[in-house]
């Protein structure tokens, strides 16, 4: 069997942005353009508690701005730099896996036909 060899850093995959509604969020917002909540929480299809707890997971970390009346957000440049390193970093694990799953399924016995 091939070693498997992890993301290049540990610190490649962020923590925020493993939860997928704040993944869609920040790639919602990945042209840094002001874009008004509502948009963003109708593509989402999610109730606002929950878009305005998981705005303000990002904001508090520094990945998004927000302003109000209309409350409109955008991803700051920091959100945009670790949002491309994490997908980056998904690419080489989802890589990873399947050549894993490739490996083991090549090292199957073949099936005999009935």
């Amino acid at each position: 069997m091939t070693p498997i060899s992890p993301p290049s850093s540990r610190t490649d995959l962020d923590a925020l942005l493993l939860q997928p509604v704040r993944l869609f969020i920040a790639c919602l917002l990945a042209d840094t353009s002001w874009r008004s909540q509502l948009a963003v929480q109708q593509a989402l299809g999610l109730p606002t508690p929950d878009l305005d707890l998981h705005i303000e997971f990002l904001r508090a970390a520094g990945y998004l701005q927000c302003r109000a009346e209309p409350r409109e957000l955008r991803l700051t440049p920091l959100g945009l730099n670790r949002l491309q390193e994490h997908i980056g970093a998904l690419k080489s694990v989802a890589a990873t896996a399947g050549a894993l799953v490739a490996e083991m399924r090549a090292a199957l016995p073949a099936e005999s036909p009935p």
